[in-house]
Order: C-alpha cells, then sequence, then structure tokens
C-alpha cells in the first residue's frame, strides 16, 4: 500500500494539507473529515488541498499524543481512513545508576537506532515497563528532539501504545522482574503491536527445539540436563572434556570447564574478571564443589569439542542473522572473537579479540573464507537455525550463534543468543554495526507495513 511523506506546520486546528493528486493514493475524498490512526490513538483532522504542499499540523500530532516531526509517513486504511506511522517502541532496562537520558548502558546504541529512525521517517522511541499505563494504553518515554540549532536532545513524551515493540531488554534478572513480565504480557496480548525478540533463550530448550531438526541435529555437541554429580562424572568419562553450562546465562557467565585427567579432574571457570583453575584429586570434593558452583540453579552439560585453535588461543565466531526490510533473514556479519591467552572463553565482554574472520582464516589455512566451505556450512546452519528457532519461540528479528570449527571443518552450533551484543564488531569493520543498527529498525517498518519499495517521495 502506497505512503507519502509529510512535513510538520505550526497550526494549531487538526488539519492536514496535500497534493489533489494524492487523494487517490489516500482513497480520500475532497474536504473529508478524515480519521487518523497513530498506533493506539485516534482522532480527527479536516484535509485542505494545495498544489505542491504535504504538512501535517501540530495541532493533528497533538490530538495523536506525538512529538513534533519531519518526513512523517501517512497511508491508508481504507475509505476516509489513514494511518501515521511506523511508531516504533524500544523497550530497554532503565537504571538510576545512568543520570542522564536514556539512563541504560546501551543509551549509545538506542541514540543510533533512534537517529537512524529519524533519518527513515519513523517515529521511534524508548521506554522501560515503568512507562506503560495499561489503564489508558499510553506510554511515556524519551525520543530524540531536533532543536533549532541542529542538536539533538533527549525529550520525554507520552505516545500511544505502538505499531511495533522491540524488546532490548539485555538482562536476564531484568526480564525476570515481575513489572516486565507482567508488561511484556501486557503489550503481547494486544492485537495491533507486532513485538519481536520476546524473551532470552533458555539453553536447554534451544538445544531440544533444534534437534528436531534433522539438518542442525548433527551440528549440535551431545547435550544434557545435569541432574546429579554422579551422572556429571558418567558424561566426562564418555567424552573426556565437558562445559558446564547454566541455562538462563550468557556472556560466558557461570561456564565451568571440566576435563579427566589422570591426577583427577581439572576445572577451570572465570570469576569476575579472574580465571580460576585446579584439579579435584577425590570425587567427594569434586561433588562438593560443583553443586556449590551450581548454587540450585538449572544447569546443562555438553561435550566439549575438539575445535581450532589461532596462535594457540580458542576462538569461535559470531554469527549475526537479522531479518531485513523485506522480513527475510539475512546473514549481517561473521566476526572471528579470539580468547585471551590461557582463557576457555573467547567472549568480548571475558576480554577476548574480535577479529576480521577473512583475517583470521587466510592466516589459519591459507584459504579465503567467503569461498571456503566451511563458510557455506555456517551460513546453512545459522539460516536454519534462525528459522527454527523463530518457528517455535516466537518472532526475533535478531539472533547471535557462536560457532566452532573443528579439525575437519565441521561447524558446530556451540551457543544461541536472542538479544546478541552489538560489541562484537572489529575495529576494521565498523561499517558492520551500523548495518546491524540499520535492520531492525527497516524490519520494523515493513511489519508495520510501511515499505520503502512502496514510498512516493514528494520532498
Amino acid at each position: 500500500m502506497p505512503f507519502i511523506s509529510l512535513n510538520i506546520t505550526n497550526e494549531p486546528s487538526q488539519v492536514i494539507y496535500l497534493d489533489p493528486d494524492d487523494l487517490e493514493t489516500l482513497d480520500l475524498k475532497p474536504r473529508d473529515i478524515i480519521n487518523i490512526r497513530a498506533g493506539s490513538f485516534t482522532a480527527e483532522a479536516k484535509v485542505k488541498l494545495i498544489p505542491g504542499v504535504r504538512q501535517i499540523s501540530l495541532g493533528t500530532l497533538k490530538s495523536l499524543n506525538l512529538p513534533p516531526a519531519n518526513n512523517i509517513k501517512l497511508k491508508s486504511e481504507g475509505p476516509s481512513q489513514v494511518r501515521i506511522g511506523p511508531l516504533i517502541g524500544i523497550l530497554s532496562s532503565q537504571s538510576q545508576r545512568y543520570r542522564t537520558p536514556p539512563y541504560s548502558s546501551q543509551g549509545k546504541l538506542l541514540q543510533r537506532f533512534l537517529n537512524y529512525g529519524m533519518e527513515k521517517g519513523c517515529i521511534t522511541f524508548v521506554f522501560s515497563p515503568r512507562g506503560v499505563n495499561r489503564d489508558t494504553g499510553a506510554i511515556t518515554g524519551l525520543y530524540l528532539n531536533q532543536e533549532p540549532d541542529g542538536t539533538v536532545v533527549w525529550k520525554v513524551h507520552t505516545f500511544p501504545l505502538p505499531d511495533i515493540v522491540y524488546d532490548r531488554v539485555l538482562f536476564r534478572s531484568y526480564e525476570r522482574k515481575k513489572l516486565t513480565k507482567q508488561i511484556t504480557s501486557f503489550l503481547s496480548h494486544q492485537k495491533e503491536i507486532v513485538c519481536f525478540n520476546p524473551k532470552f533463550l533458555n539453553k536447554w530448550e534451544t538445544h531440544l527445539v533444534l534437534s528436531q531438526n534433522i539438518f542442525l541435529r548433527k551440528h549440535l555437541p551431545e547435550t544434557r540436563k545435569f541432574e546429579s554429580p554422579e551422572l556429571l562424572r558418567n558424561f566426562i568419562n564418555i567424552y573426556k572434556t565437558i562445559y558446564l553450562k547454566p541455562v538462563h546465562g550468557s556472556l560466558g557467565k557461570g561456564i565451568m570447564k571440566i576435563s579427566l585427567l589422570p591426577e583427577g579432574y581439572s576445572y577451570q571457570y572465570r570469576k569476575r574478571k579472574k580465571n580460576i583453575q585446579g584439579i579435584w584429586p577425590d570425587i567427594p570434593g569434586m561433588d562438593a564443589e560443583i553443586m556449590d558452583f551450581i548454587s540450585n540453579k538449572p544447569y546443562i552439560m555438553q561435550h566439549g569439542l575438539e575445535l581450532l585453535s589461532y596462535n594457540n588461543r580458542v576462538f569461535d565466531i559470531r554469527v549475526l542473522m537479522q531479518k531485513n526490510g523485506s522480513g527475510i533473514w539475512t546473514n549481517t556479519a561473521m566476526v572471528a572473537r579470539v580468547a585471551s591467552e590461557g582463557n576457555i572463553f573467547p567472549n568480548v565482554a571475558a576480554g577476548g579479540e574480535a577479529i576480521n574472520i577473512k583475517t583470521l582464516w587466510r592466516n589459519l589455512t591459507s584459504h579465503d573464507w567467503i569461498g571456503s566451505e566451511t563458510y557455506s556450512s555456517a551460513l546453512a546452519i545459522s539460516l536454519t537455525a534462525a528459522k527454527t528457532l523463530e518457528n517455535t519461540l516466537g518472532t526475533f528479528v535478531e539472533i547471535g550463534l557462536d560457532i566452532g570449527i573443528d579439525a575437519n571443518g565441521k561447524v558446530w552450533i556451540i551457543e544461541i543468543n536472542s538479544k546478541p551484543s552489538y560489541k562484537v564488531f572489529p575495529k576494521d569493520q565498523l561499517y558492520l554495526k551500523q548495518h546491524a543498527i540499520q535492520l531492525p529498525i527497516d524490519f520494523a517498518a515493513y511489519m508495520a507495513g510501511f515499505i520503502d519499495g512502496d514510498e512516493r517521495d514528494f520532498n
């Protein structure tokens, strides 16, 4: 459905100025009083025809609880019915630790999302669960406003419920809060809202979903639920090296590597910024420390694979899969993450280093990465995994896969994250980060029905 772009006029009355040619595009009649919708709010506006003019009054925006903005998109929803959009709300945690808007550890990233939204003519804002009023159907959030001198500042505004909710809550503890659960449930049950990135992934649930796919099953390490130290020892006796992982963990936290040695069981894990390692010479001591380490949290046991290393350092490949502006899964980036010396975790948050995968692969194999069978396999596995998870767990706009490669070039899925970090891009590939920021906004516009390919640009 085609749409047009409008600039703003400071007129206080509820009026829209259109070119006569726009009437057919928007399914309107001359001198119409039309219904205009933005998110969950609806108002009336008078249509005035002036050749070459396409403007919306400040009064109309105020009646819809929208802030002043140019390049606003308008599309038909039937005779004398139009809609402004897309209205995109980005759900994020906020904390008193951060004293400047948007009060979040990912403030710079959120600003870049909103900057791109402004460029695309999207009305985009950031909000936390505390900002949602379930009684009035309104959300108090933060948006970026361009001042007369050209500077861009954060401003507080109360919006209608949006067309799209993009969940960028980064902490599992915040997602588990009672209010967060109530608000995400409330938003997901609104018929007019599309929510994506609905939750963090549960490692055990993810394994079960992926293992139902015959193609993916052979790329998954043997994985079982931790149920007792005795079963853990049996698992280690079979595979010699295993990883003990929290079902609800991320960023390499709470993971322990255990290996069977002649002198006992070796262990290694990360505590804060330190690597802790040692050997358990006896089983009772091992069992007691493992139970203390797990602390009654759900864990899985995963076969420790013999994967390629780079300069004697552990590495994996982060594959970022995202939906594009046509709703199609696409590979945004593949980035090598190399652990610091002696560390078993390649995560950047754990001190790992992001390296251009093309450079690493050529140094490692003397071959081109893009032309390799390993690259083709990684791409096929990642695409299949994204589609498989979405078919079972809900609508996602992005997933991050951590994959490993063994000596035979076989690709293994080590872990999957539904809310991947944007801090994994090498310094010589920062353009990938900008592309990664753009795609969720493009996908949101697509899901809201405002597709660039349909735009008639009259500005």
